[in-house]
């Protein structure tokens, strides 16, 4: 009978709480019926306003009754400055009730922030002491770190003060991801590197690292100071400059370290405006050929072709560092790995490790960081083919540090690679090996070789060539090994390579009718 009795009351009580909910969504749907009534009939008055306070005081997450308030004041432009200012502070006070019943709201926020923006004398003191009273409550609310970043804009609070106020906040709690996220928007303002490479200069930098030690291993699983580091371990902006200059199809090719807008007559290839063509003047032997590239702001370069061979610089992605900041990276380095004694799988010790031993020496350590890949792949399995492509950028690296710029023929057969990277830098191969690997989904990253006229792609699990680029050289094209099975999957995506004569398709779940039929229909010789 107890337990009868029990669940009885249960009943009762779930009955009591549906009526209660039936009685709130009752008076919700007629307030709202009200509300798009007036506005329906332009019925911009107090009543209507009324209306909108009411529901948004229990839910403050209704986006279109905030438009609906920013109409009707809207309509009030016309009322004298003071009128106007009380109104406006009045619809401040019902944002900050809105805050108090969901302090994350992103409708009451950017409606507070639409208020500063329309008040005829805003009090931006106030309001940068109201997000400081916010933040102590919760000083990882992103929403109010928001606000703040646009109050302290207006007031033009000078960065330095900001930083310090960001030192204080991580002081009282390491695990605050919009602070530390701030602190890397501010740093480079206030201490920003005189060579323009890295965000910070080098003293600041160094005490960066300190700092962020030290809230890292406090607590090894909260993420933000991780993040915080992997961005001070960043590598620094590549100088820009020509890394190869060759001759093809009677232009000249130009590959840049990044991204770069030249005048005409030089055009960019493919719209990706880190290589450049011109054709070669009336005037100009193909023996040796001279011209100069100008950047802008007084930034020249002068190159030199001589026939038959490919000018280059030879790629080198991991700059060298100072003493003073590989002590610091070695000290780091000690610290993540006597932690990875204590938690050997802690994600985020053993991927910054990662990052630490491929700037203090990656060659030294390849094995160690090729180790670490692996463990990270099997502890973090949602993130696999993130590591995967980790992996591959390490690998493909390595592999065009070491180029042999003297021969037309790039192999990176057999390297496990998932995703391309860098591949601006085989733009000058005539033959490109990259059978054997994972590169279904980096397809459309080769459209960069400008100067391939023989690409394989054996044994790359391909069930469709989309993406695949249209390549000006490429003549020959073996996709011997993969999973393709009906001509829909190839004909559309290579029938723009004109210059195409081979096409070797064995090993593919093709019948020897289809294979004919796919030839035939993109005009090639049977091989």
């Amino acid at each position: 009978m107890h337990g009868k009795a029990k669940v009885n009351t249960t009943l009762e009580e779930k009955e009591k709480k549906k009526k209660e909910r039936d009685l709130k969504m009752k008076a919700y749907r007629l307030s709202m019926n009200k509300i798009f009534h007036k506005r329906k009939n332009g019925e911009y008055d107090e009543e209507a306003m009324e209306l909108i306070s009411d529901v948004l005081v229990s839910n403050p997450d209704i986006y279109t009754l905030w438009n609906i308030r920013k109409e009707i004041l809207l309509t009030f432009k016309d009322k004298s400055h003071d009128d106007l200012a009380c109104i406006l502070s009045n619809e401040m006070h019902l944002t900050e009730i809105c805050l108090r019943e969901n302090p994350k709201s992103y409708a009451a926020w950017y409606h507070r922030l639409w208020l500063l923006d329309n008040m005829p004398y805003p009090d931006l003191e106030k309001e940068l002491f109201l997000c400081t009273k916010y933040l102590k409550l919760d000083e990882r609310n992103f929403h109010c770190w928001d606000y703040r970043r646009a109050v302290v804009a207006r007031l033009q609070v000078a960065p330095s003060e900001e930083l310090d106020y960001t030192t204080v906040k991580i002081e009282e709690n390491f695990s605050n991801y919009s602070s530390w996220h701030y602190r890397s928007k501010l740093l480079p303002s206030v201490f920003p590197d005189p060579s323009g490479l890295r965000p910070v200069d080098e003293p600041s930098h160094l005490k960066e690292l300190e700092l962020v030690q030290a809230a890292c291993f406090t607590d090894p699983s909260d993420s933000s100071s991780w993040f915080y580091l992997r961005w001070l371990l960043g590598r620094p902006t590549t100088n820009l400059g020509a890394v190869q200059a060759f001759l093809t199809n009677g232009k000249i090719v130009c590959v840049f370290s990044r991204c770069v807008c030249l005048p005409q007559p030089w055009i960019p290839y493919e719209k990706s405006r880190i290589i450049w063509t011109r054709p070669l003047h009336d005037e100009e032997s193909e023996d040796e050929i001279s011209f100069t590239i100008e950047y802008g702001q007084g930034l020249v370069e002068n190159i030199t072709i001589d026939r038959g061979k490919v000018w280059s610089v030879r790629p080198a992605f991991d700059p060298t560092v100072s003493p003073a900041l590989m002590s610091v990276l070695c000290s780091t380095l000690d610290s993540s790995n006597q932690l990875l004694d204590l938690e050997p799988e802690s994600k985020w010790t053993l991927l910054t490790s990662i990052v630490l031993m491929q700037a203090i020496d990656k060659k030294l350590y390849k094995s160690k960081i090729l180790e670490r890949l692996d463990l990270l792949i099997k502890y973090d399995q949602c993130r696999k083919n993130y590591y995967n492509d980790i992996r591959s950028k390490f690998i493909m690296e390595e592999a065009l540090e070491e180029l042999d710029m003297a021969s037309e023929e790039v192999i990176l057969s057999r390297l496990s690679l998932t995703s391309l990277h860098h591949t601006h830098y085989l733009a000058f191969a005539s033959v490109i090996d990259l059978s054997n690997n994972n590169l279904k989904r980096s397809l459309q990253l080769l459209s960069v070789l400008i100067n391939c006229k023989e690409l394989i792609l054996d044994a790359n699990a391909l069930e469709t060539l989309e993406g695949f680029p249209a390549l000006p050289s490429l003549k020959k094209l073996s996709l011997c090994g993969n999973n393709l099975a009906s001509s829909e999957t190839i004909i559309p995506f290579l029938k723009n390579n004109r210059m195409l004569q081979e096409l070797n398709l064995e090993g593919n779940k093709l019948s020897p009718s289809q294979v004919e039929s796919i030839k035939k229909e993109l005009g090639l010789c049977e091989k």
